[in-house]
């Protein structure tokens, strides 16, 4: 499925792992809420158009389309780019016990770009095919 990348819309709730993105992908949403991705028609995340939006100078483009998904047993998830950036979302524990989930946008030029495709890449990381729920 080769859909342009139009925004991606993020929010982050109280609480344990937390973080919620939509991708919109032209008018088809693939969701991800903070333990899988779904594509969708409409969002069921009420107000995230509200949310913040990511500024991110590659979609202005008009070309960008996700290529791959990844996951690493719910601890790690990759959405790589055509651009080969990588949407990286990963988890951290605050000090008082509460894990949290956050994201960054990976590109080739920068110093930790190999590590993140290398541990991508490793055997028990898995490709994620997410179903389609029609909303």
């Amino acid at each position: 499925m080769t859909k342009t990348l139009k925004n991606i819309y993020y929010n982050f709730e109280e609480g344990n792992y937390g973080l919620k993105v939509v991708f919109d992908l032209d008018g088809l949403y693939l969701l991800f809420d903070s333990t899988n991705f779904i594509y969708t028609d409409a969002p069921e995340f009420d107000g995230w158009r509200n949310w913040n939006k990511l500024i991110y100078k590659e979609l202005e483009k008009d070309s960008l389309h996700v290529t791959e998904i990844k996951e690493d047993e719910l601890t790690s998830y990759f959405v790589k780019l055509s651009n080969s950036d990588v949407f990286y979302i990963y988890q951290h524990m605050d000090l008082e016990g509460t894990w949290h989930q956050n994201f960054t946008m990976v590109s080739p030029e920068e110093d930790y770009y190999n590590e993140v495709v290398e541990y991508m890449e490793e055997e028990w990381v898995e490709t994620v095919v997410p179903e389609f729920r029609n909303m």
